[in-house]
Parts: structure tokens; sequence; C-alpha cells
């Protein structure tokens, strides 16, 4: 079967972040698969960035070249502006097209087969307009502007998944808010195929920077990931500060380049919970992009990962951090509880995770038994597994042709 793939996640703003890292980890997945032998793939990249060093693992592939719009990548004009091009593969290229993102659109001229993550902004839109009041006037003002032209973008973003023949949805929670807001898509054209985690994670790790190293020398709670609104960051800073009477050594780390974006971060209510124990405040580490060999090592030494976020349309660190062996604590909402399953402690949204923590913190059995089916848990979510269920629907639907 001939199969096309959009492999521009990898190569944009996005290729650090959850959709990027889904296709690269699938790629590298498929890549193993003896079925990929089977069929002949044509890949699309853009032509003005690097293209991603995956497809080296597919010789004998085809690398067509995408021209976009420079215009709409600049600050302000792409919130309203097209960002990218749309492919237009030719019928006579391939059987089906995969689309990992679609905001780089969703052509018609052959049968598509699209991944579906959730509807974030959609649902957290009103808390987005909420925080936005304590923002000073002029940057109120500017930002409400853009805003509104992101939503209206976003809208015509979410209409493009009724153009898809077929969806991939990575959760039955995303399913869900998928088929309750789209309702004009039918539930049989919707399939649920979970993510994986990376083999690395469960295996032993390089040598760690120097600066890590010494990070991880006294005591921490660990945090790895965004700092948008849904994500609840200013809750690490309560629990940590609830944390400290009865561990006077313990730290917070929270990983991800995001940490420099202070306004947005002021935004949050980081820095208002921040200020609320000076004492305490010199104890809130930030570590900014790390490596993933500094990655694993600061899971593999926390007392425990600490996981905030109010809604998830999968909540991969969690598996990450499973599998690196390291206790998880969340919130018992959205994917979160098929994701963790039993293997981590859930705590009702309404409540603080301090609690919670300071039972791993204090015992140490219950510590252990964590790890453990966590590592149990995790191995059950393979890339392999996921990119061989991905390549079985898009086989299916390229049949159709």
């Amino acid at each position: 079967m001939k199969i096309g793939i959009d492999l521009r996640p990898m190569q944009g703003e996005t290729r650090f972040r959850g959709i990027g890292k889904t296709e690269e980890f699938f790629m590298s997945a498929l890549s193993r698969l003896p079925e990929r032998s089977l069929h002949h793939f044509t890949f699309y990249v853009d032509a003005d960035i690097p293209q991603p060093e995956i497809t080296t693992l597919f010789p004998d592939s085809i690398v067509r070249t995408i021209k976009s719009p420079k215009l709409g990548r600049k600050r302000y004009f792409r919130s309203f502006l097209p960002s990218f091009s749309v492919a237009q593969p030719s019928p006579d290229d391939i059987d089906v097209f995969l689309q990992f993102d679609a905001a780089l659109g969703v052509p018609r001229s052959v049968l598509t087969v699209v991944i579906f993550y959730d509807l974030i902004p959609l649902l957290f839109r009103d808390i987005e307009k909420k925080s936005s009041k304590n923002i000073r006037p002029f940057r109120r003002l500017k930002d409400g502007l853009a805003r509104h032209m992101y939503w209206q973008k976003y809208l015509r973003f979410i209409h493009s998944f009724q153009k898809a023949d077929h969806l991939l949805a990575i959760s039955e929670s995303s399913k869900k808010d998928l088929l309750r807001y789209l309702p004009s898509i039918s539930a049989s054209r919707v399939t649920v195929v979970p993510l994986g985690v990376d083999h690395s994670f469960f295996v032993s790790s390089g040598k760690p920077s120097d600066r890590v190293r010494e990070l991880a020398l006294k005591p921490y709670i660990l945090y790895v990931g965004g700092i948008d609104t849904r994500k609840n960051v200013a809750e690490l800073v309560k629990v940590l500060y609830a944390l400290k009477p009865a561990h006077p050594e313990l730290r917070l780390i929270v990983v991800g380049k995001e940490f420099s974006l202070e306004d947005q971060l002021a935004d949050r209510g980081w820095y208002a919970e921040l200020h609320n124990n000076e004492a305490y405040a010199k104890d809130v580490l930030s570590t900014g992009f790390v490596t993933h060999n500094d990655l694993l090592y600061l899971y593999r030494r926390a007392q425990c990962f600490v996981f905030p976020s109010l809604y998830e349309g999968f909540g991969l660190p969690i598996l990450e951090a499973m599998a690196a062996g390291c206790p998880v604590v969340a919130y018992d909402t959205s994917s979160i509880p098929e994701v963790a399953g039993d293997a981590c402690i859930l705590v009702e949204q309404d409540n603080n995770l301090s609690a919670a923590a300071e039972r791993v913190l204090n015992n140490n059995t219950l510590r252990q038994d964590l790890i453990q089916r966590g590592k149990e848990h995790a191995a059950r979510f393979t890339w392999d597994k996921t990119a061989k269920m991905i390549l079985e629907k898009v086989v299916e639907h390229g049949n159709k042709a």
C-alpha cells in the first residue's frame, strides 16, 4: 500500500511538545515493524526547515517538500494567518494519508486518517478568560485581541476533523469529548489508540550532567511538563510548602522550557504562591529543558512525581515516571485514571495533593509498591503496539480507496 505521512509536526514548534514527540516515537517504532516492508511510504516535509532525521530509517521512501507561507509564522500574524500550507497528495502517489496534526490541514484529494488528541482550548476557554483579569491593562488588551484571533483560527481547526475519513483518539476520554462537541462525527469513525512509553524509560540512563547530578543530591518532588492553565502548576508550590515543615530538606524541581516564561507564570499564580513563604521559595528549582539522560536521572531519584494537571488528552509524563521507577500522585480526572490504572495515587480534583505526597514520603513500603506496580503497568503501553495499531487502521482505510 502507498502511505503518505506528514512529518512537519517533527519540524516546527511542536517537535518538542506532545504532538511532535508522539510522531517521533511512532516513526521510530514503525521502522521496527516487520509489516512496514509491505508498504511504500511518502513523507511530506517543510522545505524551509531541516528535515527530521527519522527519514533515514526509511531508505526507500519518497520525500516531498511543501512551501509554507513565511508571514503566517511571525508573531501576531500567526494568530489569524495560516502557518503552513496543506499537503495536496495525488491519488496516483498514495492511497491513504496519515496526519498527526490537523492544524496542518486535512487533504481531501485522498483518504485520510487523523490523530485526535484533545479539545483543551475549548474546554478551558472560560478559565483562560478569568485568568486574564489580573494582567496589566495594556497587555490584557493586546492578549485579548490575539486570543480572539486565535479562537477564530481554533474553530476552523476543530471543524477540520470533520474532513477526516477516520480519527484515532489517544484515549477514551478524548473520544468522548470529540463526540460530545462534534456530534456530526459518528462513533464508528473514531478508534481509540493509546499512546506508548519509550523503552528507554525502563532502562538505565547514561551519564547525567553535573548540574542535574548536583540538583538531585537532596530529596525532591518532581514535575515535568508545560505551564498552561489546565496544568495547574501553582498547586506544585502549595504541595511543597505543605510538606516542608515535616521534611525540611525537601525541594521541588520543575522541568520544562516554559518555566522561563515569567509573564505566563505570573498569570498562573505561580509567583503569588511562591512569595507566600520566602524561606521556602529558594527550594523551588527550575531546570528548563533537559537532555533525555538528565530527565531519566531526575525521574529515578525523585521521591515522587506530582502531576497537578486538571485535564489530559492522555498524560504521557505519568507513564514515563512509572516506567522510570518514580511513584506518581495525580488528580482523578479526564484520561488520567485510564492511563494510570491502579498504579499511582489518584486524588479527587477538589482536594490538595500534599496529603497523598506525604503518604509516599512517609511510607517506604507504599513507595516501593507504587514503583513496582508502576513499572508493570507502564510496560503495557509500548510504542511498538501503538505503531502496529495505527498502521493497521491506516491500511484498513487505505483498502477502501
